[in-house]
């Protein structure tokens, strides 16, 4: 039977105000990476292994925003750019190619949520049961905008994708499915993806290889031999984890992300090109586009100073020219430092009389007229340092 895919990225029919609903920083949660692999090919690669061998990705985003498969890895889509108000409109005309061209059912699937369910289930489902139309819902019987529609019936599929596939021609057919099933509303849900993959909850694999238990390396990645990264963690292609850095709890560092010296990351997602500063302490967020979004405050907070969290550009030259001038540019300092720097030696001093001196408090006798001053409950003392442990593992 011949079955082709139509996956649109575009916001739900309930978002008209444009809330930013299923995006992070503008950048639709679709084309996120998860374990170095953005969603939307994740889902293409799950149709491709059933059988379907044809599938079209609409969005309006600019082109240069689009994912692009990493080296060595299949990219079975085709890619169909449109305006804001056109996406749907082109999704009926990507129908009908497919029509023409002999198809027996089309998949239709607007990329809000990502879910796991069995295609040969759903297929067998909608053909037993002679369906024009089939949707799928989830075990609450809310819908999941996933539909597979007869080839055959135009109509019926120009007026489910005139009403962004919340209204339908005719009487359907709910398919129920209680399986895995992520919404992808905000960056918290990018984040649980990425924390339940890493646990083995979805069939999510990630790219790279397992170093060690629990540790899955990326291709190009630098880990410096000071670090330490601690099980369940993903390090993508190109990162690099620099000297005395702590990466821990499920963290993710997408690919081409930067932690700097002494930084400790926990239960983290690092976006792709994401830097972060030297001696920070970043935990239980999503951070990139120089922004952090924390989870335990429910806030988003945006870092204009790039030596805490900064940005790298997505093209290749333009990063090894910055990193050229940077380099150019501390070389001659450090040089110009050495040679003509004042020496900053210092001496010991002589052995103050005041050690040589008896003890008062060998002469004077134990008083507790002035007792130890208390330290306000909501006050953190100067003098307490506080050491976080993560164990030998």
């Amino acid at each position: 039977m011949d079955v082709k895919a139509i996956l649109i990225v575009a916001p739900p029919a309930e978002d008209r105000q444009g809330s930013g609903a299923e995006m992070v920083s503008g950048m639709p949660l679709a084309f996120a990476d998860v374990l170095g692999r953005p969603v939307v090919y994740r889902i293409a690669d799950r149709l491709a292994k059933s059988g379907v061998e044809c599938i079209s990705v609409i969005s309006d985003s600019a082109v240069n925003s689009w994912p692009t498969a990493m080296p060595g890895q299949s990219c079975p889509v085709q890619w169909v750019q449109s305006s804001a108000d056109g996406v749907w409109r082109s999704a009926e005309h990507v129908f009908t190619e497919f029509s023409q061209s002999g198809a027996d059912a089309v998949l239709v699937w607007r990329i809000g949520c990502y879910t796991e369910f069995d295609f040969d289930d759903f297929l067998q489902f909608h053909v037993d049961r002679q369906c024009h139309v089939t949707t799928m819902a989830d075990g609450d019987g809310n819908a999941m905008d996933i539909c597979m529609v007869a080839a055959s019936r135009r109509n019926d599929a120009a007026f489910a994708l005139r009403h962004q596939l919340r209204k339908f021609r005719g009487s359907n057919t709910r398919y129920f499915f209680d399986g895995y099933c992520n919404r992808l509303c905000d960056s918290r849900d990018l984040r649980q993806l990425a924390v339940d993959s890493l646990q083995q909850l979805t069939e999510i694999e990630p790219i790279g290889t397992e170093a060690k238990p629990g540790v899955w390396v990326g291709r190009g990645a630098r880990i410096h031999k000071r670090a330490r990264v601690l099980s369940p963690a993903y390090i993508g292609a190109k990162v690099r984890v620099r000297a005395s850095a702590v990466i821990t709890r499920c963290t993710v560092l997408e690919h081409h992300a930067v932690v700097d010296c002494g930084t400790v990351v926990e239960d983290v997602t690092v976006l792709p090109y994401s830097y972060l500063g030297a001696g920070l302490d970043v935990t239980h967020s999503v951070v990139g586009f120089q922004r952090l979004w924390n989870f335990p405050r429910n806030t988003e907070v945006e870092i204009s100073d790039s030596k805490l969290i900064g940005m790298a550009s997505s093209k290749a030259p333009i990063r090894v020219l910055a990193n050229a001038a940077s380099l150019v540019s501390f070389l001659p300092a450090q040089i110009f430092r050495g040679v003509f720097a004042l020496s900053h030696r210092e001496y010991a001093p002589a052995l103050p009389l005041a050690v040589q001196e008896p003890c008062s408090a060998l002469t004077a006798p134990a008083s507790i007229t002035n007792p130890v001053p208390s330290v306000d409950a909501g006050e953190f003392p100067a003098n307490l340092v506080a050491a976080r442990r993560y164990g030998n593992e």
